[in-house]
């Protein structure tokens, strides 16, 4: 479920919290979680930054007393996925049922990536290796960077022109970081309906769809993120951008522009929430 708002939420929260301590051991619950191929050091990390990249964090870590023997610098990815927590703890507690990787921190606290279905991955990479990783070296512009123009979203729109709109934004490849959520709620602020081929759409409607993505990540941005069931920030604290939704899972509801009904449909593998009077 984090989608980008809601990751950089996570990042923010604990950048603001760990940045230049000393993770003194990682420890893995399940070693299916923890991905370490290159076999590096788990002991003695600094923590130089905390990056996102579309729905991945990435640690960017050095040895705490530099060595001449080994990798002085490395990358921590994390990828979420459905039900991925990072809860940032005081003290040492016993780990929680789904606590699958814990970063013991020089404090005296904890970082400790939870995630109840466990699909979310740690993935340990020497510095720069990181895009050995597909998902990650294949992943399209941020709606919020410089290269996010209403051009490339109607250049990609006619790359994948037999593809619902839905679909061209939910394409990692396409565009970084929106997920089911936004999707929808854009779709829904610029009137298009999410099932459309996105070669059918206008330039004209692309180019409103452009501005209602980018005006609604930073909306979600601004209330840090979602909260339905399990997304909560590094501290453990909720989103609000639930209380500002239109559309998604509000079937049955009435749309707040028009009083239409809110229908559900299938669209590109995903349930997925319009207006069918303002969405035509």
């Amino acid at each position: 479920m984090p989608e980008l708002p809601e990751v950089e939420t996570i990042r923010r929260t604990l950048l603001e919290k760990i940045q230049n301590q000393t993770i003194k051991e990682i420890i893995c619950y399940h070693p299916d979680v923890l991905i370490n191929q290159e076999n590096l050091s788990l002991n003695d990390w600094l923590i130089q930054d905390i990056r996102r990249r579309g729905k991945y964090l990435l640690f960017d870590l050095t040895k705490a007393e530099q060595s001449t023997t080994e990798n002085n610098s490395i990358v921590a990815m994390i990828h979420l996925r459905m039900t991925g927590k990072l809860l940032l703890e005081d003290t040492i507690v016993e780990p929680a049922k789904h606590t699958h990787v814990r970063f013991i921190l020089n404090n005296g606290g904890s970082l400790d990536f939870n995630d109840v279905r466990r699909f979310g991955r740690v993935t340990m990479f020497s510095a720069g290796n990181e895009f050995s990783d597909r998902g990650y070296a294949t992943l399209g512009p941020e709606p919020l960077g410089d290269d996010f123009t209403a051009d490339y979203l109607i250049k990609i729109c006619q790359r994948f022109k037999r593809s619902t709109i839905k679909g061209v934004l939910l394409n990692q490849q396409a565009i970084a970081g929106i997920g089911n959520i936004y999707a929808d709620e854009s779709l829904f602020r610029a009137g298009i309906k999410p099932d459309q081929k996105a070669g059918e759409i206008s330039e004209e409607l692309l180019t409103v769809l452009h501005q209602k993505i980018r005006e609604v990540i930073a909306e979600a941005i601004g209330h840090r993120g979602t909260s339905f069931r399990d997304y909560v920030d590094g501290l453990g604290n909720k989103g609000f951008f639930q209380l500002k939704l239109a559309v998604y899972q509000k079937d049955g509801d009435l749309c707040p522009v028009c009083d239409t009904t809110i229908e559900k449909i299938k669209v590109a593998g995903r349930s997925t929430h319009f207006c069918p009077n303002c969405q035509k």
